[in-house]
């Protein structure tokens, strides 16, 4: 299953197809080994072939569809997030975290859409953004120095680690703060010009992402967004309730 995981993560925004010599290189396997690999894939509906490369399949439309029409977290904040956007006038997410992962699975916009880099679906920075601060303060503690001890090994996060602490004490120091303020207020650190206010949404006692308000100004006034961080909060916490119900 993880050779599964491994080829379908060779897809990317900037890498629609793959060929055999890329799934060769990234498991280290022999070319033979490369083309029962995609054909059992291609049976089962995660790749397509075309021209001689593979892109992916079918299986993942109908199951982006099963998600987006059927999750019952997703269904749990519906209601939620259209309420805290018309509250608040600005777009609301719902932001995941799956292994080392981050990505936001639903969005509602209070008018017309907030453009946003990282938009439902694209994976986001792990030490960066309101969503990012928020999952990592109410990560379980030793999780979370083995991310960020590999953050520090790997140029593309190393620099966003080392902006949220230039080493394990200080950063640990931060994340406390926002676990005891119990939101994050990022201002352009994601998009310029745009504001994340977001709280913990918490599944079976772990964290399990985010709700989060979306401005597109970053010089909101401080009472607007101390009183944008309370609505957020509150209604992450009803979404908490909402998935612990659904679990029992």
């Amino acid at each position: 299953m993880h050779r599964v995981s491994a080829i379908l993560c060779l897809f990317g925004p900037e890498r629609a197809l793959i060929g055999i010599d890329d799934i060769v290189q990234a498991l280290d396997i022999s070319a033979a080994s490369a083309y029962r690999y995609a054909a059992d894939m291609v049976e089962a509906g995660l790749l397509s072939r075309l021209a001689g490369r593979y892109r992916l399949g079918m299986k993942i439309i109908e199951l982006e569809y099963l998600i987006s029409t059927g999750d019952p977290i997703i269904a749990a904040a519906g209601g939620l997030m259209a309420d805290l956007a018309r509250g608040t006038g600005g777009d609301v997410l719902l932001c995941n975290m799956y292994d080392r992962t981050l990505v936001n699975v639903a969005h509602v916009a209070a008018g017309k859409p907030i453009p946003l880099r990282y938009s439902k679906g694209l994976p986001m920075p792990l030490f960066r953004g309101s969503q990012a601060h928020v999952v990592l303060a109410f990560m379980e503690r030793r999780r979370l120095k083995r991310l960020y001890e590999a953050a520090l090994q790997d140029p593309a996060s190393r620099d966003d680690a080392l902006r949220m602490g230039a080493d394990w004490a200080a950063f640990s120091r931060r994340l406390r703060q926002v676990r005891k303020q119990g939101h994050y207020v990022s201002r352009g650190e994601l998009d310029p010009g745009v504001t994340g206010i977001a709280a913990p949404v918490f599944g079976d006692g772990e964290i399990l992402g985010s709700l989060v308000i979306v401005h597109g100004r970053a010089g909101m006034a401080e009472a607007e967004e101390a009183e944008f961080a309370k609505l957020a909060m509150a209604a992450a916490r009803r979404l908490s309730d909402r998935i612990q119900g659904i679990a029992a």
